[in-house]
């Protein structure tokens, strides 16, 4: 008999092991030791069982630590507070989902308010063996309506990026990633290496990017929403922080170099032609443009009085704007250097830009086609499958749709659109994401709808729907994947790379790489020549 077992013999019971919550919510917070409080007891108002989650709370160097205050709490839920000296808000959000212990993470900051379903909505959209990334609205506190114009135009802007995600032809982007209101998995989160500690601002649309790259679905979810208020009150503060994402928006851009949305000098071409000569001089000149900006926020703020809300968030726009481009001039160096970031942004993003994009998958298109034909084609051969080939025709049309799209021109996309499937029999949607050298063996009646996306080299045998099952999302086929004939890939699933689907399956689940699936529903099975085809 062990002494572990006492001197009765009777066992000793295991120690219990605390059940793993489904959802972690991160919440870094400095110097708000009353708004702090205030979210906590919202979440201990969650109709999300307070077993199903727990909040883990970063102090990052607040003047008043924060620990002593939450310690006195009587919350239903696990808590636990984590404090570190001042590192900044991307560094204290690690640390918070690495210590967190749910599948799910979720962020917010802490001076939001939120609902008593907020936690519910979001752990919804995260079903098992998802990838999502679901980003919440913001919504103004309606004391917003007592704050100074520049925060208005926050409220005026998130609004505005909300429509831009909203609605059932329109998805969210990576880039478009907030920390105000996000939740992932949190394995997605580690894999894709974390904020990125170096980035004082615009960490979040970094690693949205990454997350993005990485496979992960984003998703807009209206209901779930947060009410921001703030408690900035400075103006100069305000530039300061324009200036600062510039200089961050910079630094992610040298990252990520392919997504020109993350680009700062977009701004020199996306904004009001009217105001981009006012932008265009405070790149040039940005000292001395300076009093030029405080007569635009004066002008706006004299709108505001006039009851002209739109003519006041527009002149905000124009002096955030300019203040911002400072701020990536500033990283660029000098003048000349600046000069050459927007020289590399129109070339790649502007209409210059979308040209040479066009030829170059044209010709990366007619290679990887002739190729998955031909072998190692000749140039005879190439010049054939271009000349002969209907599948050929359907990239064609659809790079030059896309085209449309870049240059602001959805009238002919739409009509590209309705000549790609009268003429050619597939129909592709709006949002859709074809790779390269994807090939329409038999393009007649195949279907590739909403925002599905489609990897290089992909094979589509005629007569396949790629689409939704119940209205919640389209599917992600990765590189390599043939379509058999007849098949159907259905809702918000991936197919992974070098898969088979076998002709006439119906496809409802994930697809594990190197597998096939057959039969309805599809059954899945290892490939056994993985090797060869």
């Amino acid at each position: 008999m062990s002494a572990a077992n006492g001197a009765s013999g009777a066992a000793v019971p295991p120690r219990p092991v605390a059940m793993r919550p489904r959802l972690s919510v991160v919440v870094a917070t400095y110097n708000r030791v009353d708004l702090i409080q205030r979210l906590l007891a919202q979440f201990a108002r969650q109709t999300l069982p307070a077993s199903d989650f727990e909040v883990v709370v970063v102090d990052d160097g607040s003047r008043e630590p924060v620990a002593p205050h939450l310690e006195k709490l009587t919350l239903p839920f696990s808590l636990r507070v984590e404090t570190q000296a001042n590192a900044g808000a991307a560094a204290a959000r690690h640390r918070g989902v690495l210590a967190a212990r749910g599948e799910v993470v979720l962020i917010t900051d802490d001076d939001m308010q939120v609902a008593e379903d907020f936690l519910a909505k979001h752990l919804a959209r995260h079903p098992r063996g998802s990838r999502n990334v679901v980003i919440g609205s913001i919504r103004p506190d309606p004391a917003i309506s007592d704050m100074p114009l520049f925060e208005r135009w926050y409220a005026w802007l998130n609004n505005r990026i909300a429509a831009s995600m909203s609605g059932p032809k329109r998805r969210a982007r990576g880039w478009q990633l907030f920390t105000g209101n996000v939740s992932f998995r949190r394995e997605d989160y580690v894999a894709a290496g974390g904020f990125d500690k170096s980035l004082g601002q615009s960490e979040d649309i970094e690693l949205g990017v990454r997350l993005e790259k990485a496979g992960c679905r984003f998703e807009f979810c209206t209901e779930a929403y947060v009410l921001h208020g703030s408690d900035h009150t400075s103006f100069e503060k305000w530039l300061k922080r324009a200036h600062r994402y510039g200089i961050f928006d910079s630094r992610v851009a040298a990252k990520h170099g392919d997504v020109p949305q993350v680009d700062p000098w977009r701004y020199l071409f996306e904004m009001n032609p009217l105001a981009r000569p006012l932008l265009a001089a405070a790149v040039v000149a940005p000292e001395a443009t300076r009093p030029v900006t405080q007569a635009v926020m004066a002008a706006a703020k004299l709108a505001d009085k006039a009851g002209l809300k739109k003519a006041a968030f527009m002149g905000t726009s124009v002096t955030y704007a300019m203040e911002y481009l400072r701020g990536a001039r500033t990283e660029a160096g000098s003048l000349p250097k600046a000069a050459k970031h927007v020289a590399r942004y129109a070339l790649t993003a502007g209409r210059p830009g979308q040209v040479l994009k066009l030829a170059k998958a044209l010709k990366e298109d007619a290679l990887q086609v002739a190729k998955s034909e031909y072998g190692q084609p000749g140039l005879k051969a190439v010049a054939a499958m271009v000349l002969t080939s209907d599948g050929y025709r359907v990239l064609a049309l659809q790079r030059l749709r896309e085209a449309a799209r870049g240059l602001g021109i959805p009238l002919g996309n739409h009509a590209l659109r309705v000549a790609q499937t009268a003429v050619l029999g597939v129909e592709i949607g709006k949002d859709v994401e074809l790779g390269s050298g994807v090939y329409f063996v038999h393009s007649l009646g195949t279907v590739v709808g909403g925002d599905a996306k489609v990897g290089n080299r992909v094979r589509f045998y005629g007569n396949n729907t790629v689409g939704t099952a119940k209205d919640d999302g389209y599917p992600v086929i990765e590189d390599d994947v043939w379509v058999g004939a007849g098949a159907r890939i259905l809702g918000p699933i991936t197919v992974g790379a070098r898969s088979r689907i076998g002709a006439n399956a119906v496809v409802l689940q994930d697809v594990p790489p190197d597998s096939v699936a057959v039969g309805i529903p599809a059954r899945i099975v290892p490939r056994k020549d993985v090797d060869g085809e």
